[in-house]
């Protein structure tokens, strides 16, 4: 496969802005597409621009991509060796399923290559692309979505534009094995969806909860190999580009943690960046807002741990409880140097293929929980998944 059958070169008038830019910036530290394709020798991030606007009511969100750069590009790198590179932008096609087909190819050739993506969209449309391209590479991919809405239901008339979350749910062959729903706002959801969700033993994170124990976000998102990020989910006045324009939402400081927490999953290869119309923008405020997130999932990236509890392993401390009458026994794994807690799952099957325990990412709330004498809501979700 060739990208530039895909891909086109950024228009050079993005860099005007940043012409007198320090020598630190992300512009000349990074491989640019412009005359011609980098190469991906030894890159670790790539960014890939959809120039995409159809199931919207703005022309202006196929821009999105290029007003990102504009100041992205100006910020001053993380204080890492950074192997980056931008590879362009994907240009509409004649109809959406053309540039999903597009988006889906692109993808899935950087995902076989290993590479992690940060997409800066079009709708959250293109996350059904997104989610498709790992089909062949992964097994039971889990996915982290943030939205203030939970878009579950089916469009009968035009399926082809039913809401993304329905599409992947549905999509065959299944491949999905869980969704973490971040920051949602109930008065937006019918019931039905959060029913649906518990059914599937999905989370749902409602937008107080995010905001009170934002450090409990980090634990959904550590296994996550696919982020949906909708610019939905910050509040009006930090991002008033977002499409629904939401007077709730998170700050752009709590967006730029979330995003931080994204990076620094060690199994991440997707971070889509959606639902921006550049044209309702105040001071380039969203964009600006947009452009460092990006700069934390960065950062995070390049301060991912690699860490997995084992048994063997001297940097682990193990918490053995057994809760409710001897019936269970949880097992509890701490880094000692990092804080981060695991905890065991069996799989219920004995005629499974797997074998041994499910490690689930937790946090020291879930170990107090066990003390107590009562299962953890993470564990027993968990568990029921494995059935």
């Amino acid at each position: 496969m060739e990208l530039t059958d895909y891909l086109w070169p950024i228009n050079e008038q993005i860099f005007e802005n940043i012409a007198n830019s320090s020598p630190r910036s992300l512009v000349n530290v990074m491989d640019i597409h412009t005359k011609k394709m980098p190469t991906l020798d030894g890159v670790d991030l790539v960014f890939v621009g959809v120039n995409e606007s159809r199931y919207s009511n703005s022309h202006s969100i196929a821009e999105t991509p290029d007003q990102i750069r504009k100041y992205l590009y100006g910020l001053i790198q993380p204080k890492h060796a950074l192997k980056i590179a931008d590879l362009g932008n994907i240009h509409a096609g004649e109809g959406m399923n053309d540039t999903l087909f597009a988006l889906n190819a692109v993808l899935s050739y950087l995902y076989e290559k290993k590479l992690t993506v940060i997409i800066l969209g079009g709708t959250q449309d293109l996350a059904y692309a997104q989610y498709t391209a790992f089909q062949h590479i992964n097994r039971s991919l889990q996915l982290a979505t943030c939205d203030a809405e939970m878009h579950l239901l089916p469009n009968e008339s035009q399926p082809e534009k039913s809401n993304y979350l329905h599409k992947i749910i549905s999509h065959q062959p299944a491949f999905l094995f869980n969704v973490s729903h971040l920051s949602s706002q109930q008065y937006f959801i019918e019931q039905e969806g959060i029913d649906a969700f518990e059914k599937m033993n999905f989370d749902v994170i409602r937008l107080g909860n995010v905001q009170t124990k934002m450090s409990e976000c980090e634990p959904l998102i550590r296994n996550a190999e696919m982020f949906v990020m909708s610019m939905n989910s910050v509040r009006a006045s930090d991002a008033p580009a977002s499409i629904s324009g939401n007077p709730n939402g998170l700050y752009g400081e709590e967006a730029c943690q979330i995003s931080r927490y994204a990076g620094m999953s060690n199994e991440m290869m997707s971070f889509g960046i959606y639902d921006l119309v550049t044209e309702k923008d105040m001071d380039n405020r969203t964009v600006k807002l947009v452009s460092q997130m990006i700069w934390y999932f960065i950062d995070g990236f390049y301060n991912r741990k690699n860490e997995y509890p084992t048994p063997e392993s001297k940097d682990y401390i193990t918490y053995r409880t057994i809760i409710q009458n001897n019936h269970y026994e949880i097992v509890f794994y701490k880094n000692a140097f990092t804080d981060r807690w695991w905890m065991e799952v069996p799989y219920p099957n004995e005629k499974s293929k797997h074998k041994g325990k499910f490690m689930v990412p937790c946090s020291y709330a879930d170990y107090e929980l066990a003390l107590k004498d009562e299962i953890p809501d993470r564990w027993m979700k968990a568990y029921h998944k494995l059935m």
